[in-house]
């Protein structure tokens, strides 16, 4: 355990964290491995922290009880990684608060969340059957029998895919508080190493930007191997019934309409501009705009 060094990937849902993970594993010395989801049980942790007589009456114990549980953490992914990695990566898509891992280097990727409403209904549809939104939504569940019996069924009918005002609402939302609470981050933790990465910059100079997200976590970028194959941004052609499906950039541009237009504005219009992926709140889905 003591030659073993650790880092965590962070990231709102369908924003390319499996791509970053295995973009950093092309490294020899890393291994990212996922998705444990720790960041559930620090959760409960510091709820039980601020509540319970026991930790209440000294902080030295739960200093201790958080060691204790960080030990436990670091061992299971030296058991889940490839043993010759002395790098190893905690990847998880959620927000980097609240840290699983004290003081370790975090990697937090940003994407268009547009871009993020598609992946994600992509993914609804997908898996419909574990999802509550499609009994709350019954609309949805009929779309999704026309998605069973046809696969390019919302390629076919773009205006289809996000015609649940829910849906994108919560999405969106979902990913706007997401955003925000890793701003927070880094001002409520500024020892905290972190290092935001745009997936559109990731995809339109992969080598440059892993050269860099190597740089942050201290090893030798030359070390790593040639970006091919699962490596390289997107794919040649759409999977729609795939988890990683197109990987694309600006793809929400085929599937908006001018209610989700609208939507998007409502729920997210101001982080988009504060993360320049909108100048201001007149965009519309013409690429000009």
């Amino acid at each position: 355990m003591e030659e073993k060094k650790f880092f965590c990937v962070r990231g709102y849902i369908k924003s390319g964290t499996n791509w970053l993970g295995r973009l950093l594993s092309s490294h020899q010395d890393i291994c990212c491995v996922g998705e444990f989801h720790w960041h559930e049980v620090v959760r409960q942790l510091n709820t039980n922290f601020n509540n319970l007589p026991l930790f209440l009456e000294d902080e030295s114990y739960c200093d201790q009880v958080r060691g204790y549980f960080e030990e436990m953490v670091k061992r299971s992914l030296v058991a889940a990684a490839e043993p010759t990695a002395t790098l190893i990566g905690d990847r998880t898509p959620a927000t980097i608060v609240p840290v699983t891992l004290r003081s370790v280097p975090h990697i937090s990727i940003i994407r268009d969340g547009r871009d993020v409403l598609i992946s994600r209904a992509f993914h609804l549809y997908n898996h419909a059957e574990v999802h509550r939104l499609f009994k709350r939504v019954p609309d949805m569940a009929e779309t999704h029998a026309h998605f069973k019996k046809d696969p390019w069924f919302f390629q076919k009918n773009p205006e289809e895919l996000l015609k649940s005002e829910t849906m994108v609402r919560e999405s969106l939302r979902g990913w706007r508080e997401h955003l925000q609470s890793d701003l927070d981050a880094v001002e409520r933790f500024p020892k905290l190493p972190i290092r935001f990465i745009r997936y559109e910059d990731l995809h339109a100079d992969t080598q440059g930007e892993r050269h860099k997200l190597f740089e942050f976590l201290d090893v030798d970028p030359t070390k790593a191997s040639k970006i091919t194959g699962h490596l390289k941004p997107g794919f040649k052609k759409e999977r729609p019934t795939e988890f990683l499906r197109k990987g694309a950039v600006g793809d929400w541009r085929n599937y908006f309409t001018d209610a989700t237009v609208q939507w998007s504005k409502e729920e997210a219009g101001e982080m988009l501009i504060f993360q320049g992926y909108a100048d201001s709140m007149d965009w519309t889905v013409d690429p000009s705009s």
